[in-house]
């Protein structure tokens, strides 16, 4: 099975995407995936910098646990911004999900925190666009977790927050077998020249550089 996404296929899935949300606000826990030294935030504290937020621009890279500016819906991305916190990506454990639901695939979870911005809130947070990737430039299948699992939860957006306020949220990416993926990418198709998402993404990483075949460089 081939679990990477076309454009069509992740239009989709970000229309399933708008109304994922999660547990905490202004809290922090981890969670331990099936790899013990991988142990990942499942939401972060996000802190609002002083005066003007700008967009994040196609191509940043940023480290666990950084926060982009992005649109708040990527089907208008000139109104509104968020800021989106990815504070890691964790393979699922063996039996964590069902065949019916993986068709094939391995599942990781991405650990997503969304804040609001803006003083008034007119579009509901998306998360469209957001896609687990093992070389930072091509998008695995990402999608909404079972309803009421646990360890990766999505609830419903809350249909307004004040500024500054946060929501958690989980998506489970669905990769090739024998793919890891070690990064996230924001790739939405904001049908913006300036602001080309799709062919230069936003990756968060841990830093680790990849090698031309998009295979992590060795650190020892």
């Amino acid at each position: 099975m081939t679990v990477r996404n076309t454009l069509v296929a992740v239009v989709f899935v970000g229309s399933l995407l708008v109304g994922v949300a999660g547990c905490s606000q202004d809290t922090a826990g981890t969670v331990t995936a099936a790899s013990p030294s991988v142990t990942v935030p499942i939401s972060a504290v996000v802190t609002l910098p002083a005066g003007p937020i700008d967009r994040t621009a196609p191509g940043t890279d940023l480290l666990w646990s950084d926060t982009a500016f992005l649109p708040s819906d990527a089907f208008r991305p000139d109104e509104q911004l968020a800021g989106f916190t990815v504070t890691g990506i964790e393979p699922a454990a063996d039996g964590d999900l069902p065949e019916s639901f993986t068709q094939g695939g391995s599942p990781f979870y991405i650990r997503l925190t969304i804040t609001q911005v803006v003083d008034k809130q007119r579009n509901v947070l998306s998360t469209m666009g957001f896609s687990g990737s093992a070389d930072g430039t091509t998008a695995a299948l990402t999608v909404l977790p079972p309803e009421n699992f646990a360890k990766c939860q999505a609830s419903p957006a809350p249909e307004t927050l004040a500024k500054g306020q946060s929501y958690a949220t989980c998506l489970v990416a669905l990769a090739d077998p024998g793919t890891d993926l070690t990064r996230v990418i924001y790739w939405a198709d904001t049908g913006s020249d300036e602001f080309d998402y799709k062919s230069a993404p936003v990756v968060w990483s841990d830093g680790t550089p990849l090698t031309p075949s998009g295979s992590v460089v060795p650190t020892s």
